[in-house]
């Protein structure tokens, strides 16, 4: 776990993915479904990269990163944390300590489409 990085403030959008695989006590190696849908939009909307802060946490819990920011049950990767001044295009789907924050995959997508221009999912 990457304990030493310290809380991420940026005053950007700032999107928590999964490294890549793992392993857990079903076996593996494993890929987070909706981690790799993100991922899929960022490659194809590699301009995203360079607007928001991409922070990328292993699989396993806790994810301090996540956790200093929101809280232990908000620690879901991927996770779409919005800046204070960033315009909500679809409706967040929590907030937590102020912060509003995407999970859904597609959301994320939507919102970042919204905010930066690109393609999305279907």
């Amino acid at each position: 776990m990457m304990q030493d990085q310290p809380v991420i403030e940026t005053g950007k959008d700032t999107l928590f993915l999964l490294t890549g695989a793992w392993d857990d006590a079903d076996g593996g190696p494993w890929l987070c479904a909706d981690c790799c849908t993100v991922e899929g939009a960022l490659t194809v909307n590699p301009h995203w990269g360079d607007a928001i802060t991409l922070v990328r946490v292993e699989y396993a819990r806790p994810r301090a990163e996540i956790v200093a920011l929101l809280d232990a049950d908000h620690q879901n990767a991927p996770t779409l944390i919005l800046a204070d001044d960033t315009p909500a295009h679809v409706e967040p789907e929590a907030v937590v300590n102020g912060r509003r924050l995407y999970t859904d995959p597609k959301a994320i997508c939507r919102q970042l489409a919204a905010c930066y221009t690109g393609a999305q999912p279907k």
